[in-house]
């Protein structure tokens, strides 16, 4: 038996053993955003806080102004303080949740 078969064989067997039964898979963790909005670009499209540009979907971003939930992105204005947390899309540069005041 070739050395490369039974270290395979030893590896798979030792995954079965301690439970690992399943590859590990990819958890991107949401990262949080704070901070003063410095600019509004193309209607409330895109973000900027703390100098990183961050896109604000229609439809996949909640966007909360004021303790209102479901407003329309256009309503983000310069100014306004804001927390946030963002998802695997785009790089991770695409809020899935913003709540400003």
């Amino acid at each position: 038996m070739k050395l490369s078969t039974v270290a395979i064989t030893s590896a798979i067997a030792l995954t079965m053993v301690f439970g690992m039964t399943s590859l590990p898979s990819n958890t991107a963790q949401a990262a949080d955003v704070k901070g003063k909005i410095e600019g509004v670009k193309r209607e409330g499209r895109s973000i900027v806080i703390g100098g990183k540009t961050y896109f604000i979907s229609g439809s996949r971003t909640n966007v909360c102004i004021g303790g209102k939930c479901d407003e329309d992105r256009a309503k983000l204005k310069a100014g306004m303080t804001c927390e946030g947390a963002t998802s695997s899309k785009k790089k991770g540069m695409e809020l899935k949740k913003v709540s400003c005041k």
